[in-house]
């Protein structure tokens, strides 16, 4: 088994990429979806991302920033694959087909490439 190296800078940035990442999520889904902005849906909004993202991507972003790569085609795909099964079991128990809902196709797509943009510029180092 592989070391994984960690360091209080490493997790501080995946922390903040993943709050940013919430936010600017929350934010897209709030104004393409109302018609009115509530601050405290957005807040709702990104602290339940937040989690999501805390507990799943940044995980699998501790282990890809073992070998950087800033706006890696790979990487993207892998943190799509990631947020597909995540979305698509939150889908499921919610009594719906995750693959006849739009829904889960704007979720993960946004959910994947907003993370990946946000992990590329704050933790990736330059190669």
């Amino acid at each position: 088994m592989e070391k994984v190296y960690l360091d209080s800078e490493l997790i501080g940035r995946s922390f903040i990429c993943s709050l940013i990442s919430a936010i600017t999520l929350s934010l897209v889904f709030i104004l393409l979806r109302s018609t009115y902005f509530s601050f405290m849906e957005l807040i709702i909004f990104s602290l339940m991302i937040f989690f999501f993202y805390l507990f799943i991507a940044t995980p699998l972003q501790i282990r890809l920033n073992q070998k950087p790569k800033s706006f890696s085609m790979k990487y993207l795909l892998i943190y799509m694959i990631a947020s597909a099964i995540t979305v698509g079991v939150l889908l499921t128990i919610g009594h719906q087909n995750p693959f006849q809902s739009l829904q889960f196709y704007l979720l993960v797509l946004s959910s994947a490439i907003i993370f990946w943009i946000y992990d590329s510029v704050l933790l990736q180092r330059r190669e």
